[in-house]
């Protein structure tokens, strides 16, 4: 059964040229301009995940939703910040796991195995509000982390907030890059 089409990462604009450049990349990298993270929680990622006992830090992370409390807790920022759509099949990369909640939080599970994605809590994370569901907010958060680095060959396109965002996207020239606003991704 297919769950999901999409996944999501969030990135501030600030930070697109050199992911255009060199992909994306794990946490902490020395080509970030602008973290959005939320320091206390990026406190947590720095913990062993127990399939393969990498960091979680040592993953890119990508959300089911991107609608979610991380980029609530940063709604100041949403012209800011742009979503950038990658396909499903980002989770059957080698090394790929997925998790049914916030990958920080201690109560989360991981797995590699996809036949295990009807596991998630998919009424929540299809939900227009996490609040209507036990534990939403983690839930809600619930991720595929792809080891190392994500080429931008798989990138399908950038969703952003603003027609002032959008037109930012266009002057940097990203090519082929389809540029959409929606303003349903954000708060």
């Amino acid at each position: 059964m297919k769950y999901f089409s999409h996944l999501y990462h969030m990135t501030h604009i600030e930070n697109l040229s050199s992911i255009m450049k060199h992909g994306l990349l794990a946490h902490g990298n020395p080509y970030q301009a602008k973290d959005i993270s939320d320091h206390e929680v990026n406190g947590r990622r720095s913990r062993m995940e127990p399939i393969y006992g990498r960091r979680i830090h040592e993953y890119v992370p990508f959300y089911f939703n991107p609608k979610n409390a991380m980029l609530y807790r940063r709604k100041a920022l949403q012209d800011s910040i742009v979503i950038l759509v990658f396909g499903r099949e980002l989770i059957d990369v080698d090394g790929a796991i997925f998790t049914d909640g916030n990958a920080s939080s201690m109560n989360t599970r991981f797995s590699n195995n996809t036949d295990r994605l009807d596991q998630l809590d998919w009424a929540c994370l299809r939900d227009w509000s996490w609040c209507n569901h036990q534990d939403g907010k983690r839930t809600r958060m619930a991720e595929v982390l792809v080891p190392h680095r994500v080429g931008m060959e798989r990138l399908q396109k950038i969703i952003c907030n603003s027609y002032a965002t959008y037109i930012e996207l266009l002057n940097l020239n990203l090519e082929d890059i389809q540029i959409e606003i929606d303003g349903n991704f954000y708060f």
